[in-house]
């Protein structure tokens, strides 16, 4: 065999459905961070200044884990997205090499 290089395309289909895998996951993490983890007025207690003030950052880190979510799911999605690109790359072009020798 020439020197070479060779891709292992059952590999790539592997990270493939890993990825696509996590990216369902994210579904549920989102929903976790974003509803099971209300805070409701009086749960901490009543008539004392930092109770609010606990709700309040409670809410804005519970928006800031799920915007984080999201981003972290966009970007799995894309590394999904380029990974099958180059695996059809790949692919087809082993499929014109195959075809060449024939």
């Amino acid at each position: 065999m020439a020197d070479g290089y060779s891709v292992d395309l059952s590999a790539l289909e592997q990270v493939i459905k890993r990825l696509n895998h996590l990216v369902d996951t994210m579904d549920g993490v989102r929903g976790t961070a974003e509803y099971k983890t209300e805070l409701p007025e009086g749960y901490l207690g009543r008539s004392f200044a930092e109770e609010a003030a606990l709700r309040n950052a409670h809410g804005h880190m519970k928006r800031a884990v799920g915007d984080m979510v999201t981003e972290l799911k966009n970007m799995i999605a894309e590394a999904g997205q380029n990974t099958s690109t180059a695996h059809r790359s790949y692919d087809n072009r082993e499929q014109d090499v195959k075809g060449s020798m024939r």
